[in-house]
């Protein structure tokens, strides 16, 4: 296996106008986050619309990431999905095309029970055979039962819970990665490294070197300047609640925003879903500079 280690992109799901799959701008975004620096890819998450493509698409889709990286960096595949058997699918689907883990949340938009949860990953593993990348739920035990557990997401608010996994010495299982905002308390715990928005590779990359060679002045200055600008935290986190108003265009806005610091147009996002609006664009562009301007 490739080292599970560094910057990793989370890369999105580049569309037509007629939202089919835009095979060459999907190609053009895994050269670009590898030319600057990520160590590997992971396509296929909420960031890359998974819960609005059909299967085939996202099938199409992992085979276009992984034959463009070839051996450049280490693949894992999303294969979420609301129906067990589909992420089964899914996961031999990334194994026969020699992705190097498959990583799962737990089942959604139902809020499952921890058994359900739990039945949900010990089926997969019963009837797949890749390792498997996952998100902190039940980690502890479900990491104790198989080893082809190899890596935990991070993106959960709660360091308590988090050093908690760390100190409990889950680490020593496991690979756990923290998310671009939230990296540089993950690599002070232990961290392998750290997932970002492909959009935000060009600021990780820098701040993770400098974390590595000891500049703590330099990598915090940047974790700050990325938390200012983190896509839309806030009002993402609000949105989740039943009742609450939505007033973002959430994934428009991550796509829109890594059109403009590439140059790839990755299109819109998969209705319902809107694009972003002119104020969100020109938030981004002033973003982009901004950031530009401290890692040039």
């Amino acid at each position: 296996m490739k080292p599970l280690e560094g910057v990793m992109a989370l890369t999105y799901t580049a569309l037509n106008k007629n939202f089919t799959l835009n095979e060459d701008a999907v190609r053009k975004e895994i050269d670009w986050v590898i030319e600057r620096g990520a160590t590997g890819i992971w396509p296929g998450g909420y960031a890359g619309e998974w819960p609005q493509l059909d299967e085939e698409m996202r099938k199409k889709h992992l085979e276009a990431c992984i034959s463009q990286a070839k051996d450049r960096a280490f693949c894992a595949a999303g294969c979420h999905a609301t129906s067990t058997i589909q992420a089964i699918r899914l996961v031999n689907h990334a194994d026969k095309l020699g992705y190097d883990c498959a990583w799962i949340s737990p089942p959604t938009p139902r809020r499952a029970s921890e058994e359900e949860v739990f039945e949900h990953y010990t089926m997969i593993l019963d009837e797949t055979h890749l390792p498997i990348a996952m998100t902190p739920k039940l980690i502890a035990k479900l990491a104790s039962m198989n080893d082809r557990i190899i890596a935990m997401k991070a993106v959960v608010g709660d360091f308590c819970h988090i050093a908690g996994l760390y100190n409990e010495g889950v680490h020593k299982e496991l690979r756990i990665f923290g998310v671009e905002w939230n990296m540089l308390p993950h690599l002070i715990l232990g961290a392998a490294g750290t997932l970002a928005g492909s959009d935000w590779i060009p600021v990780v990359t820098p701040a993770y070197k400098a974390f590595t060679s000891g500049d703590m002045d330099r990598a915090w200055e940047l974790q700050k300047a990325i938390v200012e600008q983190a896509p839309l935290l806030i009002p993402q986190t609000a949105g989740l609640f039943l009742g609450s108003k939505v007033v973002h265009s959430g994934i428009g806005y991550m796509k829109a925003r890594f059109s403009i610091i590439s140059g790839i147009d990755i299109g819109p996002p998969m209705p319902p879903y809107k694009p972003a609006s002119k104020d969100e664009i020109e938030r981004a562009r002033k973003g982009i500079e901004k950031l530009r301007s401290m890692i040039h």
